[in-house]
């Protein structure tokens, strides 16, 4: 055989060549030792950002994973702490298992579910690459502690809780602690509702598209996301109402008739049908109605008075009018004509109503159509 360096005839099977040393076999990857039985195990995965995976001994016939590693001996340190204290304390970041979280929860929710979780998880900026089993309820407090109003509390209270649950079932901590979140106390405010005079405003500019979406929103009392997500084919122009709906179950695929005595809002609806471009019946997003067609109006009208504009949108100081405004207006002109609570309750589609209303009275279309009569300008 010829030696693979210098390519001298040497003796076949020789380890060494006779002439310049160099060694003929290449050396044999030293194959790892099997660790003894009742020690854990660690593998490796090359699709994971930290390949080595750590999973504590059986216990109880289950497998505990500890979580992945950088290297091997991050991941064997992981199984001795975990055997000398009993306990895991995983690697994966909050970020990891955010990010792991969303893939499953993601394909579970609506777009509007994962908009709001994707903006809140915002909040979580600070503790963000800490390792799970650092982060303590003090942690969540203190995120919770900085949100403006009580709604951005619950949901990263709610977020957070899905987090830790998610870490929990993976063996990452052991305890929920987004639990023990406390939600500050904030003052009540009364919603601003449109005026009689600020009403007329608007009746007097009908003409504008940007204010037909103000009033249609006004009369019917549809939140903003719903009217976004309206198709055309859930308008029933010929028996005078529409399905739509969103949030609640109360408030799904719920009726809500079109006020006959205010032909206007028909004709509006007329009107966009046929500009539609698509099978959505305005064809817009919540964003732009809210920032190019509600509050552009409003200000052009002098109803809402904005101290800057910053990135295409209104900057507001003051209390003042928002898209969910239109929506209390509805039920407030609802109730001064004296349309029934359980009416109401049903065209609005709220669920926390009476027990009575809500499962042994059932309005039909006719009921529902006869309440919105009573609606004038």
């Amino acid at each position: 055989m010829l030696c693979i360096k210098c390519k001298k005839e040497i003796p076949t099977e020789s380890i060494y060549c006779l002439y310049c040393g160099k060694k003929q076999k290449k050396t044999e990857k030293k194959r790892t030792r099997k660790r003894p039985h009742g020690t854990g195990t660690i593998s490796r995965d090359n699709h994971h950002k930290k390949p080595w995976t750590a999973h504590a001994p059986y216990h109880n016939g289950k497998r505990l994973y500890l979580g992945n590693y950088a290297s091997a001996k991050e991941a064997q340190m992981a199984i001795d702490n975990y055997i000398r204290d009993g306990h895991s304390q995983s690697q994966d970041t909050l970020q990891e298992v955010y990010q792991a979280w969303s893939e499953v929860h993601y394909q579970q929710v609506s777009q509007s579910a994962i908009n709001l979780y994707s903006s809140t998880w915002k909040h979580f900026s600070e503790i963000q690459q800490l390792h799970m089993w650092e982060i303590k309820t003090p942690d969540f407090q203190k995120i919770v502690n900085q949100a403006k109003s009580k709604s951005a509390c619950q949901i990263i209270k709610i977020l957070a809780g899905m987090l830790c649950k998610y870490a929990i079932e993976n063996d990452m901590i052991q305890k929920n602690y987004a639990d023990f979140i406390k939600i500050p106390l904030f003052e009540k405010k009364e919603k601003k509702i449109f005026s009689q005079e600020d009403l007329s405003i608007l009746w007097e500019n009908k003409n504008d598209k940007r204010v037909q979406i103000i009033l249609f929103m006004i009369y019917t009392g549809l939140r903003i996301g719903e009217l976004a997500m309206l198709k055309i084919s859930d308008i029933n122009l010929e028996n005078n109402y529409l399905i739509c709906g969103e949030k609640t179950k109360a408030g799904k695929n719920r009726i809500v008739p079109l006020p006959v005595n205010i032909p206007e809002i028909t004709e509006f609806i007329k009107n966009w049908i046929q500009q539609a471009d698509s099978d959505n019946l305005l064809s817009l997003t919540v964003s732009q109605i809210r920032n190019q067609y509600f509050y552009p109006a409003l200000v052009d009208l002098q109803l809402v008075i904005p101290v800057s504009k910053s990135h295409g949108r209104y900057v507001f100081e003051s209390a003042h009018y928002t898209p969910h405004s239109t929506r209390h207006t509805f039920a407030s002109i609802s109730a001064s004509v004296g349309m029934q609570p359980e009416n109401l309750q049903k065209i609005i589609g709220h669920a926390n109503f009476s027990t009575t209303a809500e499962i042994y009275i059932h309005q039909d279309i006719k009921t529902l159509c006869t309440e919105m009569e009573k609606l004038r300008k």
